[in-house]
């Protein structure tokens, strides 16, 4: 390189008018000039050779023929995106898609068998019918799973596919080439392509037309300082040092009390939920309910509206006992009575009539429910917001159940009956005559409390809206037995036309 010229040389009259003596001022071709890096070793091997353009045309046809030449190791630069670089590069479409593809693929796998196997195989639990394992429940951690995995994937993917990080460059030894973020082109080919030979791809690029050439040499690894070697070591010592004392505190004990650092709400004057406590007696933290004691605002004396009941009906509440068996129904008084060890126990009747006779079944006692003072009209305004307002409520809690019509037809008693599993008792009809003779008042003490397998929705359902429920569940039975009289005339034709 000792017949090019630096580019100390040749940054003098660079961005100046020309000279008495510049042959672009006679419209003469002249090379471009050549150089070495500034920063560059030429001691070192050669690791690019660098060529400047002035226009963003001149580095596309560059571009172009340096490919169509054979060099298969070099990029372009540039300020901004030039449009269709990449064809005339003959860079390829990126394989990182079918990485993001095959991550995607394999997170929804992972989510399925990971809830198959847990929720199947492993943890079986069978609630209100329901599949132990179907695929709607378990689209939002396939999803979840899928997007985890692939955004990952296509992070690592690209940082590998671009060899990234990348901390430094030999084209980093070239000042000109600051100006690539700014308003100057620049072609570069790596040493180590195999068309690459050193006279031969500089006389190639100075045909092309380049404003300026120049070599960058590899740079010379050198050792980090020591100083900054010592700082690295005695920083990751320090922090190791927290780690250690958090395992070591966790794996012994101390009566000592924790070191605090921030004393904001971390230590209180409080007990949490079932803790002990040498105040009281009993050694409980948590106390009671004091009988007869009522938050303030929840004191609910309205019988009728909270509970169902007519006045003072609540006080005969407490007197109610029964007993259920399994199977839900009241047990007889004498089923709960131990047998008798002197009976024998097959006792059968004699042909003729004589010796002992059967048994006769017992009557199950009546409720002890139907003797409570329930209400029969209800106890705030019928309206047709109210009426509306029911049957949105109905919908979300009830149909699911007991169906659209009431006649226990819903989709989970659908699919529970399907499966037959045995476990699901299926609801009983709105439209039975014990549901229609009921007192509106037991059926709101029936949505507050449960009854049979069905369990109470006090908790969940605010009164007004159990009333409102109520109201559409005595239309959904009047629909079905109410006179003719009841239909109001301009709807008579309409029915009439409907009749078959």
């Amino acid at each position: 390189m000792a017949d090019h010229t630096t580019a100390n040389d040749t940054s003098s009259n660079h961005g100046h008018g020309p000279s008495v003596n510049d042959p672009h001022a006679s419209g003469e071709a002249v090379a471009p000039a050549r150089g070495v890096a500034v920063a560059a070793d030429p001691k070192q091997p050669v690791a690019f050779v660098l060529a400047e353009f002035g226009t963003p045309d001149a580095l596309l046809k560059a571009a172009k023929q340096v490919y169509e030449q054979g060099y298969t190791k070099f990029d372009a630069h540039s300020p901004f995106p030039i449009h269709g670089i990449d064809d005339v590069m003959g860079i390829r479409f990126t394989r990182l898609p079918w990485f993001t593809l095959v991550a995607g693929g394999l997170g929804i796998a992972t989510a399925t068998a990971l809830i198959y196997f847990t929720n199947k195989e492993w943890y079986p639990f069978l609630i209100s019918g329901k599949p132990l394992f179907s695929i709607p429940s378990a689209a939002p951690v396939m999803f979840e799973l899928m997007v985890l995995f692939a955004a990952i994937t296509t992070l690592v993917g690209m940082l590998l596919l671009n060899r990234l990080p990348f901390f430094s460059s030999p084209l980093f030894q070239s000042e000109r080439f600051q100006r690539v973020t700014n308003d100057k082109f620049f072609l570069s080919i790596d040493a180590r392509d195999p068309k690459y030979k050193s006279e031969k791809t500089l006389n190639f690029l100075t045909g092309l037309g380049a404003d300026f050439i120049e070599t960058c040499h590899k740079e010379v690894a050198t050792p980090l300082p020591w100083a900054f070697r010592t700082a690295i070591f005695l920083g990751l010592l320090m922090a190791f040092i927290p780690v250690s004392m958090v395992a070591w505190k966790r794996s012994t004990y101390s009566r000592n009390p924790r070191i605090r650092v921030i004393f904001d709400m971390v230590s209180q004057p409080k007990k949490k939920t079932q803790t002990t406590s040498t105040l009281w007696a009993d050694g409980r933290a948590m106390r009671p309910w004091v009988v007869g004691s009522i938050a303030k605002g929840e004191l609910k004396a309205d019988d009728a509206f909270y509970r169902g009941l007519k006045p003072g009906g609540a006080n005969q509440i407490a007197l109610t006992t029964v007993s259920f068996p399994q199977d839900g129904t009241p047990a007889p008084a004498d089923a709960q009575k131990p047998a008798d060890p002197a009976a024998p126990a097959n006792q059968t009747s004699p042909a003729d009539g004589s010796g002992p006779k059967p048994p006769t079944p017992v009557a199950a006692p009546p409720d002890p429910l139907d003797k409570l003072p329930w209400i029969e009209d209800f106890p705030l305004p019928v309206t047709s917001e109210l009426m509306a307002r029911g049957q949105e409520r109905y919908n979300i809690y009830c149909a699911t159940c007991h169906g659209l019509g009431g006649v226990g037809n819903g989709l989970i008693t659908i699919r529970a009956m399907e499966l037959g599993e045995g476990t699901w008792v299926q609801p009983v009809t709105f439209h039975s005559e014990n549901l229609r003779q009921q007192p509106i008042g037991r059926l709101f003490h029936s949505i507050s409390n449960g009854v049979r397998k069905m369990p109470g929705y006090g908790d969940q359902i605010p009164e007004r809206d159990r009333w409102a429920i109520l109201l559409y569940f005595r239309a959904l039975q009047k629909s079905k037995y109410a006179p003719l009289s009841d239909v109001p005339p301009e709807k008579v034709n309409q029915l009439m036309d409907a009749v078959p």
